[in-house]
């Protein structure tokens, strides 16, 4: 889980989220969830699962587009995600003025966003 930047104010009802966020990620039942999302991304696809961004089969993070349905996920809530692309989406969401736009919005424009600037860059 992300640290809290240093000039974010977190309330009461924000730091019970993140603790109820950090136990799901520690939980059996993450764990099995994230295997059956590969699994279920494996046979949609009939290839491995890469990164969203970069298409690297060394991808390291499962991603929530929304924690709307935290613990009961549909598969297109996430999507995998290299660590560098993690870390750059989140840097971009933590920069910007979102919060009034919704996080999965938001979260689905930035990889869009990530994936123009990374198709620039191999061009």
């Amino acid at each position: 889980m992300r640290r809290v930047r240093a000039h974010a104010v977190v309330g009461q009802q924000r730091a019970r989220r993140r603790r109820q966020y950090a136990e799901y990620m520690a939980s059996a039942a993450w764990h099995m969830r994230r295997r059956r999302w590969v699994e279920e991304e494996e046979q949609r696809t009939g290839k491995p699962v890469c990164c969203a961004v970069c298409d690297s089969e060394e991808w390291d993070d499962l991603h929530h587009l929304t924690y709307d349905r935290m613990g009961q996920e549909r598969h297109t809530d996430m999507v995998a995600l290299c660590r560098p692309h993690h870390d750059q989406v989140h840097r971009a969401y933590d920069a910007g003025r979102w919060r009034n736009i919704g996080y999965e919005a938001v979260m689905r424009r930035l990889l869009r966003l990530a994936r123009e600037e990374h198709g620039r860059r191999r061009a």
